[in-house]
């Protein structure tokens, strides 16, 4: 399928997750995790965490300016990089955001 969407490298941008399938999740709230490619329909994270197939996920996104917004979505695929890591595909649900978060 081929995407019409912009999606840029993603440098400086980071996630940290707050709530999955509706229980607040502490001991992740304070942990970052990596973004490599973002897009105005979701992006790509890195994680040492594993998260579930279509699991539901609220996060705070984190600009590279230190602008945040809550972004709820689902965990669309994931790709094993070694033993402990994996790239998970994260698909907006609510709470569009803007990839020039700074300029409006």
């Amino acid at each position: 399928m081929k995407r019409n969407q912009e999606r840029g490298a993603a440098e400086g941008y980071c996630i940290q997750v707050l709530i999955i399938n509706g229980e607040v999740q502490n001991h992740l709230s304070h942990k970052s995790f990596y973004i490599e490619n973002i897009g105005k329909g979701g992006f790509r994270f890195i994680s040492d965490v594993n998260f579930e197939l279509e699991d539901r996920v609220q996060v705070l996104l984190r600009f590279p300016d230190d602008h945040t917004q809550e972004v709820l979505g689902r965990i669309c695929y994931s790709d094993s990089l070694d033993d402990d890591t994996k790239a998970y595909g994260f698909s907006v649900i609510d709470g569009f955001y803007s990839l020039l978060a700074s300029g409006g």
